[in-house]
């Protein structure tokens, strides 16, 4: 069976279950709305019954008043938040119970109708499949089989008259329908569950290969492929609102001597701290990923050069005096950067290529230095 936690709540909050805040108890409430409108069609039955002349007009009107009284309660254990309380909140089996219970005495009254009313046995049941175990609703229906034949019996001891050998067949067809059902409703159960829970899994499979294809292996901050797409939608929404917006490109000083003398461990360790660096302290709306090898590669929307130096200047000082794990704490690295900002009708191939001349100037003056271009 299903079992729903109950939240954390407040007193006020029991006191006003049915909010829009409250998505749970809203959907709860729509499937007690069903329930009450399948009560509806019962008191039509009745009442339909007692136009055939199959049930008495007192019998008919002791059952509408059964079913509202009911159907005002559960509404207000809905309401209230009492429901809350129970194992499960959705009140799923006390509803079918109940519905199976009154059923049982109205067929008691109905005499002649009870073949066409036992058929709202099955209806009670139907509420309770995608909700129920199997072992749940074995237990329904031996709940059902219980009154109804306890409502034979009686109608045996105070009716004088009545049909045994109908009586009979008719206890006997439920005896085998309603646990059949039961066991059928509970694998119709057990399907939505595994459904459930693969739909589940298949969506964190989703999220976990998503994740990976936006983000490097080594560093783990965006790839590539994910920076090109931000440049698009970055040229797009400038081109459409007039905005412009910058982009640093890094790339470590000497790198491939220290793959050479400290091995690829070394350098390894160094792009990782590097992405740690530089990726510490950006806006919400900056976009910092490795462009390739050494290089890295920060997008700055609606940041001007000034804004975008200053970024710049800060990650270089804070990589050129941080302390690489694992490495001797006396070598110190140092990173050179080119600083561009869009021009009017540029695309990105050409904002990327100004960004790089800028890097390799810097790196022709001594490295360890941003040089921006206008």
């Amino acid at each position: 069976m299903a079992i729903e936690a109950p939240p954390v709540e407040t007193s006020g909050e029991r006191a006003a279950a049915l909010t829009p805040d409250d998505p749970r108890q809203a959907l709860r409430i729509r499937r007690y709305l069903m329930a009450v409108g399948t009560s509806m069609l019962a008191i039509v039955a009745l009442f339909i019954a007692n136009r055939f002349g199959v049930m008495p007009w007192s019998a008919a009107l002791e059952g509408t008043v059964m079913i509202v009284a009911l159907s005002v309660l559960f509404y207000l254990l809905f309401r209230t938040g009492l429901n809350r309380h129970f194992d499960d909140p959705s009140l799923t089996t006390e509803m079918i119970v109940c519905a199976i219970i009154v059923l049982a005495y109205l067929m008691y009254q109905a005499h002649e109708a009870r073949n066409a009313l036992s058929l709202f046995y099955l209806v009670a049941m139907l509420f309770g499949v995608l909700r129920l175990s199997t072992q749940r609703l074995i237990t329904i229906a031996s709940v059902a089989l219980l009154a109804h034949g306890t409502m034979l019996y009686l109608a045996e001891l105070h009716q004088p008259g009545a049909n045994r050998s109908d009586a009979m067949l008719q206890f006997a067809v439920l005896a085998v329908v309603l646990p059949w059902f039961a066991v059928m409703g509970g694998y119709v159960n057990s399907l939505r569950h595994r459904l459930s829970d693969s739909n589940r899994q298949l969506k964190i499979a989703f999220e976990r290969i998503e994740q990976v294809a936006i983000h490097d292996d080594l560093t783990g901050v965006f790839n590539r492929r994910f920076l090109t797409e931000v440049l698009t939608r970055e040229v797009s929404r400038a081109k459409r609102l007039g905005s412009a917006f910058s982009v640093c490109l890094f790339d470590l000083d000497h790198f491939k001597s220290i793959n050479d003398n400290l091995g690829h461990a070394a350098g390894d360790a160094v792009l990782k701290h590097f992405a740690r660096v530089a990726g510490s302290g950006l806006r919400a709306v900056d976009v910092f990923g490795r462009h390739g090898g050494e290089e890295f590669l920060l997008i700055l929307p609606d940041t001007t050069q000034a804004g975008a130096c200053a970024s710049a200047e800060r990650i270089r000082a804070a990589f050129e005096n941080a302390r690489v794990p694992q490495l001797p704490a006396e070598r110190r690295f140092t990173v050179t950067i080119g600083v561009a900002t869009r021009r009017a009708d540029e695309d990105i191939e050409t904002l990327l290529g100004r960004a790089d001349a800028a890097l390799y100037e810097g790196k022709s003056a001594g490295r360890n230095r941003i040089v921006a271009v206008g």
